[in-house]
């Protein structure tokens, strides 16, 4: 009896031993990931850095942090992967850094780069006009005249129909600084034909407020570039046939 005791005790640590390697073989590896950000208004100047909520897009149950004074934030106990980073705060369009690789190479990830991020831009477009004149089209581009920002920046949308946006288009513009409320933008017809427009072709234009820290990002799940920090309000969509 005394020995049969002790087989079955010997069997029970065997077992237990057996459970807890493969308990351990199935844990996950993880680290943090670590990074910072610096966040601008319209006239570049650096503003609070704190709470800009930090996630790990997917995961599940969701990994987040918030940014401290310092604009510091730490990702905590990430099982290694690829993965995307998204950066939210009120007041701040919505940026996306693709393709992050978190390897088991070290202590902890680190982004490497601080990142800048913008404002939603706080520029008003009230009014576009467009008319062509000789070879040349010439927009016209109106803001509040309360409006006080150093340099007023904006971003100009071109599509063949009358639903472009910032969502929507054919080409866009790189951001275009003036420091008036009333902007005079000339531009060759020769530049639209380069473009992929035809003469004949109703061409659409509209204009948006934009930030210094645009951080346009090309998204590779929707195929497009995304400009979070533009004005959504803004004017109408104006057009012009191309002669």
């Amino acid at each position: 009896m005394k020995k049969r005791f002790i087989l079955l005790f010997v069997l029970s640590l065997v077992l237990l031993t057996s459970c807890s390697s493969d308990d351990n073989t199935a844990l996950i590896p993880s680290a943090d990931i670590i990074g910072t950000v610096e966040l601008y208004d319209d006239d570049q100047n650096i503003i609070d850095n704190t709470n800009m909520t930090i996630s790990l897009e997917g995961s599940s149950p969701l990994i987040t942090a918030t940014t401290d004074l310092n604009g510091n934030y730490n990702l905590k106990n990430v099982p290694f992967g690829t993965y995307t980073i998204v950066y939210e705060k009120e007041g701040f369009g919505t940026y996306k850094r693709f393709d992050v690789e978190h390897t088991d190479v070290g202590e902890f990830t680190l982004i490497p780069e601080q990142l800048k991020l913008g404002q939603i831009s706080n520029s008003i477009i009230t009014e576009n006009t467009v008319v062509i004149n000789g070879n040349f089209i010439i927009l016209t581009v109106t803001r509040p005249e309360t409006e006080d920002l150093l340099v007023k920046r904006l971003r100009i949308f071109y599509h063949n129909s009358e639903n472009v946006s910032n969502e929507i288009y054919t080409e866009f513009s790189p951001i275009v600084g003036t420091n008036s409320n009333l902007a005079n933008l000339t531009f060759s017809i020769a530049f639209f034909i380069n473009l992929g427009f035809e003469p004949g072709d109703t061409l659409w234009f509209k204009v948006y407020g934009d930030n210094f820290y645009s951080n346009s990002y090309m998204d590779p799940d929707l195929g497009v570039t995304v400009f979070p920090n533009v004005n959504p309000i803004t004017a109408d969509a104006v057009s012009i046939v191309i002669p």
